[in-house]
Parts: C-alpha cells; sequence; structure tokens
C-alpha cells in the first residue's frame, strides 16, 4: 500500500534548533542550579521530551518547575532566530509533498504558540494541512496518542513518521506505522536501534526514498 501521509517532528528534523535548544537549556538551568554542572551530553539528554518532564527530573518543586518553564520560553524567544535555521533540502521536499496531495502534518511536544513563529519565519505553514501541539493531547511522543489523531484526521492508509528524536519513532512504531530516521539526530546512536523503516542522510534522500517505496508498492 503506497504511503499517503507524511508526519514530521520539528525541532531537530525540519529546523536545526539543536543548538538553540541547548543554549536555552544552559541559561535556564545556570539562573535555577548555578552550583550544577550539566555537561553538553547532559542537555542533550533533555532534547525531546516536554519541558515539564524535562524538569521535573530536577526538582519535584512545581513552582520552581512552572518558573523554569516562563524561564526558558523567555530565553528561547529572545535568542531563536540568531541560531535557527531550516535544513537543506526541506522546503523542496515539502513542495513535493503538498503539490502531489500528500497528507502532512507536523506533531511536535512544543505548545502551538511556541512552534508559531519558526514556522511563520519560514513560511512553512502553507505546506502542512495539520499541525499537532502539546496542548492537543493527554500523553506526548513517545506515547502514539498525536500519531494516532492524524491518521484519524487524514482517513490515512499508510504513513511515515519522521523525526530525529527515539521519541518520535517509537510513537510512529506504536501506532504500526512506517517510521524514517535522520542521519543530523544529535541522538543518531538511540536512532539507530529503534530499527526505522527508512534512514535518510540529508532531507533532499526523502522524497526518493517515498517515490521509489510507493513503486513498489
Amino acid at each position: 500500500m503506497k504511503i499517503d501521509t507524511i508526519l514530521f517532528d520539528l525541532d531537530g528534523t525540519l529546523v536545526d534548533s539543536n543548538e538553540l535548544i541547548l543554549k536555552t537549556f544552559y541559561l535556564t538551568l545556570k539562573s535555577y542550579f548555578p552550583r550544577k554542572h550539566f555537561s553538553r551530553n547532559d542537555l542533550i539528554d533533555m532534547v525531546g521530551p516536554p519541558l515539564y518532564e524535562t524538569f521535573a527530573k530536577l526538582t519535584n518543586d512545581k513552582t520552581i518547575i512552572d518558573a523554569m518553564i516562563q524561564s526558558y520560553r523567555q530565553i528561547y524567544r529572545q535568542i531563536e532566530f540568531d541560531y535557527v535555521k531550516l535544513y537543506p533540502g526541506v522546503i523542496e521536499s515539502l513542495r513535493y509533498f503538498h503539490e502531489n496531495h500528500f497528507h502532512v502534518a507536523i506533531i511536535t511536544t512544543k505548545f502551538k504558540a511556541s512552534a508559531a513563529p519558526c514556522l511563520a519565519n519560514y513560511n512553512l505553514n502553507q505546506y502542512f494541512d495539520l499541525i499537532i501541539g502539546l496542548e492537543d493531547v493527554i500523553k506526548p511522543k513517545p506515547d502514539p496518542e498525536a500519531v494516532l489523531m492524524a491518521l484519524a484526521f487524514f482517513h490515512s492508509q499508510n504513513a511515515v513518521m519522521v523525526g530525529d528524536n527515539t521519541s518520535d519513532l517509537i510513537a510512529g512504531q506504536k501506532a504500526g506505522i512506517l517510521t524514517c530516521g535522520v542521519n543530523w539526530s544529535y541522538k543518531r546512536d538511540l536512532l539507530l536501534k529503534t530499527n526505522p523503516t527508512f534512514w535518510i542522510n540529508a532531507f533532499s534522500e526523502l522524497v526518493p526514498t517515498i517515490q521509489n517505496y510507493n513503486m513498489e508498492a
């Protein structure tokens, strides 16, 4: 059965925001835990899950967690476009999927308001039929809830989840769909261990990968 739906993670998959996220984590944690050292690997491990889940591993104080989340978001907005950029080939690939009538969606663990500035800055909204944010689900990735929501919305017959984090691919696998890992992931080795259906070394490889699959389907 041919693929008719492409589901994308946002950060680290469509947009190279990894250094932005690491810098924001660093500045936030420096304010709240000035005597504690966080290595680069510590910060990388924090990338992916919702902020509350990440900060709850550092403190049980809900007031502090909420304050850290607000600080994180403020810092993120202030420095966002000093760091973030699109990966090469993203626009061309999205345009192809849009023009060839694929269902295309973003599934992110951000609130949609936090994702909106980046999408607007690069004029990406025109390529997506659906954006599922953190506020739309009870259980975020790696739970399959958001993926299943997208499949139901599109009445999809065959879909692929594209992501740079294990939570993206596990969510896709739990939902029973195909998955695609990306070689530029900061968590490449862990991503490979999920045994994704497809693996791309550059974003420009995604379209031919889907085309080849559909030719054989």
